[in-house]
């Protein structure tokens, strides 16, 4: 079932608190996130004299049932230090259903009551929802750096027809010409991977003329190498003016997919063993296709 959730923050480190409130969403049982929106300043809703709200909005596929799923956002505002003062009163985060299967019972209603009243859950939800039928009211709403889109990953792989992407912790296929591609985009720029994909490259080096950042809960130090443990780390060494591009393994393009706003596939003309895939692109648009000898190069967008 999708379901489409709205998070706000005005107290405390607002921008830090919603991408945290968001990795603990992708780490809800039976639940995956799709994608999520900007981030957008607002005037608190309801109550007058508080601070501003930052907003956003995220999609998931979840096979909760829709109260299990409330509890479990429940405890994600609790774990990260959300206490209820009063109704509409200030908080550091709140995480709404907003629209999905319909429901209404005395805990839960979805879509969400207010909804349809409120620009500051509109905004970000339209932005990842284009065919929401709603109309906006022209609440003063400013989109604010911060979110994880911001961060603009782009994820670079080579797969098979099936999108496998390696076989015992080893590539697929090396390429001369995709090879020569990924130095094209990656050139400049940083590239985002984990341990065992550094296990393949030449010399087990990092790549020169490349800023290389490593997620890795294991390794402290890497030479030619920044070293971070988790998701969290990485946004804050992160430059939201840089091209960041991911360039696996599996589990990486997985936690990074839903932030991403680009994904360039070398897709080759075979079937592998595989046992590690890159993930579904469903909520991406083919727009570029270049055609070669065996192989196709991939661009896909937002």
């Amino acid at each position: 079932m999708i379901y489409y959730l709205g998070l706000g923050a005005n107290l405390g480190e607002r921008e830090k608190t919603l991408r945290r409130a968001i990795e603990r969403i992708k780490k809800v049982p039976a639940t995956k996130l799709l994608r999520v929106s900007s981030f957008y300043e607002t005037e608190a809703w309801g109550v007058e004299g508080q601070p501003n709200y930052i907003n956003a909005a995220v999609k998931i596929s979840t096979s909760l049932a829709p109260l299990t799923l409330l509890d479990e956002l429940q405890r994600i505002e609790l774990d990260l230090g959300r206490v209820r003062l009063e109704h509409w009163g200030a908080r550091t985060i709140d995480i709404d259903i907003l629209y999905g299967a319909e429901i209404s019972c005395e805990r839960l209603t979805v879509p969400h009551k207010f909804l349809f009243y409120r620009d500051f859950a509109l905004v970000p939800l339209k932005e990842i929802f284009p065919a929401l039928n709603c109309k906006m009211h022209g609440d003063k709403i400013l989109r604010v750096a911060g979110s994880p889109i911001d961060f603009k990953f782009k994820l670079v792989a080579c797969v098979d027809k099936n999108f496998g992407l390696g076989y015992k912790d080893n590539l697929l296929f090396y390429i001369p010409a995709d090879l020569k591609n990924f130095r094209a985009l990656t050139l400049n720029h940083t590239i985002i991977f984990g341990r065992k994909t550094l296990a393949t490259f030449p010399n087990q080096q990092p790549l020169d003329g490349r800023r290389n950042i490593i997620l890795s809960c294991s390794q402290d130090k890497i030479s030619g190498a920044e070293v971070v443990k988790n998701i969290t780390e990485l946004f804050g060494v992160l430059d939201t003016a840089e091209e960041n591009f991911v360039i696996g393994g599996a589990k990486i393009f997985n936690e990074l997919i839903p932030y991403a706003t680009e994904i360039f596939l070398t897709v080759v003309d075979a079937k592998a063993t595989a046992d590690v895939f890159f993930p579904p692109v469903d909520e991406f648009i083919l727009v570029d296709v270049g055609t070669f000898d065996g192989f196709e190069f991939r661009r896909y967008t937002r």
